[in-house]
This record gives structure tokens, sequence and C-alpha cells, in this order.
């Protein structure tokens, strides 16, 4: 009897078996975690390919007529990852950290970003780990995007600058032999290809400002900066499908596509409750507030997209909700993303945490920039209260830092992240 109880040894289970296990594996964090166990297991998979193949380094064509130089971009991936607090598994107010890492030109080296933020965090605690063991913490990929950055002259500078005139780029699924991708440009969406000449961006509609682009069920969608939403062949980007703006009276407002459970989301903050005070400023593509010192009313708004039912013309409705359940949306002209707060302590779903993007008239009329101080400058929207959160269920709205519960899932970095398991071998 004492024999049969005797544990097994998990090194000795057999090449078939693993390999077995390892196709019911969905993401590449989970590959990487069951090759970590121990040698024959790594032995029995091969170390999953990163797809597409990023970074990958655009030139493109200068343009002949005025001699003038076009700089090389460095498009990467960057990724939102949920790190769970050890002993996940019977923990049922659990404690969790986001945190957003993008890919470098150096393959071996990435970036650490806030989720607030598109700057690189400059001046991490000295105990933030430089790698994660897999085997102690659950790292979970919570959004998969892409980044698109300026080169610098200098190959020996490891960060390059961030384009503030390219609001998001999504890439077509063909993206590594192609190079196609969609990108909001000065508030234009643009078709990002390459022909005989080389590489070129070509406008789809210069006098409609767009707002956000998403890839979804095969196709690209993009929402104006009224509320119209077309769906696009990720292939061929011809047009399949626009749907009338979702508002009654269709104003300038936020818009912010959202994919949860499966599901795609639209997410749009009204300023039409604003009044006068809040406009579109086409100059910097973004919205602008009269000077004041009085905050501006916050109010959101949540469509999901459903099948129609019955015999439509369109295959899928867009239809307003007021309850998220467990989910809380996050939002930003960066990268948006949703999360599980059900077995979260403290914590409750059904409400959006934003980064206010609004930016005051005075500083525009000054000439001055947003500038962030020198003491982890990719922290600016937090400190200065740019960070909120609105509750669905009762229309409230209010400082993240109101919030510490919500507040601790992005920063500070927590103490259960630092220490021995956490620099490990990963």
């Amino acid at each position: 009897m004492a024999a049969c109880r005797q544990r097994s040894c998990w090194s000795q289970l057999p090449i078939d078996l693993l390999s077995c296990i390892a196709q019911h594996l969905d993401s590449r964090l989970h590959v990487l975690r069951f090759r970590a166990v121990c040698s024959s297991w790594r032995a029995s998979v091969p170390l999953p390919p990163k797809y597409p193949s990023l970074p990958k380094q655009l030139h493109f064509r200068g343009n002949y007529l005025t001699r003038r130089r076009i700089p090389s971009f460095l498009i990467s991936r960057m990724n939102v990852y949920r790190i769970l607090r050890p002993g996940f598994e019977a923990v049922s107010d659990q404690q969790f950290w986001f945190i957003k890492v993008e890919e470098t030109k150096h393959p071996d080296k990435f970036n650490v970003l806030s989720p607030f933020s598109r700057h690189p965090i400059k001046n991490l605690p000295p105990s933030f780990p430089k790698e994660l063991n897999l085997l102690s913490f659950c790292v979970e990929e919570t959004v998969s995007d892409f980044s698109i950055r300026q080169r610098r002259e200098n190959p020996d500078i490891d960060v390059d600058d961030h384009n503030p005139l390219i609001r998001k780029i999504k890439l077509a699924s063909d993206f590594v032999s192609s190079n196609s991708a969609v990108a909001i440009s000065r508030g234009n969406l643009c078709r990002v290809t390459r022909d005989s000449n080389g590489n070129q961006w070509y406008k789809f509609d210069s006098d409609i400002k767009f707002r956000d682009i998403a890839n979804f069920d095969g196709k690209f969608f993009t929402v104006n900066l009224y509320g119209s939403i077309s769906e696009r062949d990720e292939n061929t980007f011809s047009l399949e499908e626009i749907r009338s703006p979702l508002d009654q009276t269709p104003s300038e407002c936020e818009r912010y596509f959202v994919e949860s459970r499966g599901h795609l989301y639209l997410v749009v903050r009204d300023f039409s409750i604003c009044g006068d005070e809040v406009y579109y400023y086409r100059k910097i593509d973004g919205f602008v507030k009269e000077t004041g010192d009085d905050p501006v009313p916050v109010k959101f708004r949540v469509y999901k997209r459903i099948p129609c039912s019955g015999d439509k013309q369109n295959k899928y409705d867009w239809v307003e909700v007021t309850d998220l359940g467990d989910q809380v949306f996050f939002v930003s002209s960066d990268c948006s993303f949703s999360f599980s707060t059900q077995d979260s302590k403290g914590c409750h779903g059904n409400c959006i945490i934003y980064v206010d993007e609004i930016t005051d008239v005075e500083h525009l009329e000054n000439k001055e920039r947003h500038e962030e101080d020198d003491d982890n400058n990719e922290l600016w929207h937090l400190k200065n209260g740019k960070v909120g959160l609105f509750n669905l269920a009762d229309q409230s709205s209010g400082s993240l830092a109101l919030f510490p519960e919500y507040l601790a899932m992005f920063w500070p970095p927590p103490t259960w992240l630092m220490g021995d398991q956490a620099s490990s071998s990963s």
C-alpha cells in the first residue's frame, strides 16, 4: 500500500503524454511555463515562435519634391500582463498587479511601462525583479498590442522616441510578408503597406477623424469622432459594413474598443454633458477644455456587438449595456483591456478605469507641454489625478487615488513581487 501511495516523479512522465498535454496549451506564456518545470518537459516541447516576427524596422520612401528625409520606424509588440501573487491556487481574495511590457531591438531586453503611459519607466525600485520565475508566479496575458517608435540616429540608445502623431496601429495577419497595417495618424485612418517603390502611408479618409481601431473576428474595426463604426476585411481592407452613429444625438466624443470574454465593446466618453467647456481641437487631434479649476463632469456609455435577431440587412447590432458584471474596463488612447474582479478583495466590477486625456487650453495658448518631471515621468497621469474610475451602476466618478484597492493593481509594485523568488531563473 505504501508503494502505491508513493508520489510519482513528474520529470519521468512519458514524452508522448507531455506532447499531448502541450497541444492543449493555448498561449505562448502557458508553453513557457510548461517548459520551465524541468529539463525533460523543456525537451518535449519546442520554444514557441514569436508571431509576427517583431520588432520590425520600416523604412518609408522619401519625399522627392521637398527632398525631406523620412525617418524609419520600429514596430514592436506591447503586452499587458496580470501577475498573480504566489499561492493563487487556494486564495479567494486574490492580489494581482498589471504591468505593460514592450519588446526592444535587443531580443533579450524589454521596456517596462505603466498601463497609463507610453513612456518606459526610468526609475523602477532597486528591488524590482530583472526577470520573473514562471513557476513562482502565474502570469496572464491581458492584451497584446503594438507600438511604433521613431528610430534615433544613435544605435547605442535603447529607447527610441514615441511618435505622438500616431495614436494607434494594428497589424494584418499576414504582416510578416506584406508589412500591411492600419494606423490612426493625426486622426486620419491610414493603411501602411509596401508597394514596388517601398513602404508607404495611404490615407483612407482625410476629412473624417478616427478615434480607435481594433482587430476582431478577422476584421479591422474603426470608429470615428461621431460614433460611426466600420468593418474592413483584414487582408483586402475592403469596406464590409458601416454602422450609423450609435448615439441618438451624435456628437464629438472619445471612443474606445474593448474586447471582453469573446465580445467586442465600444466605450464612449460622452462630452455632450460638458456643454461648450470641452471640444475637439483638430490641430492636436484631441480634446481640450476651457481654462478653469472646476473638473468637467464625467459620463461613460458602453455598447456591445451582438448578432442580429431576425432577417435584417446587417448581421450584427450594437446595443447599450449598463451592467458589466464582475468585469472592469480599462481604456486609454494607448491600450484598452478588461479584467475580472471575481476573486479580488475589496474590488467590484461594472466600472471603467480611464486615463483623462483632456488638455487644458491654457497650456496650448502658452505653448506649454504636459512635461513629466524627472521622477518616474511615465506616471505623470497618475500623479496629477488624470486617471479616474467611473462606476456604471451609480454614474459616480473620482480619481483612482480615492480607490486604493484598484490603485494597488497598477502602482506601486507590490512587495510580494520583489525578492529572490521573482529574480530566479525565468
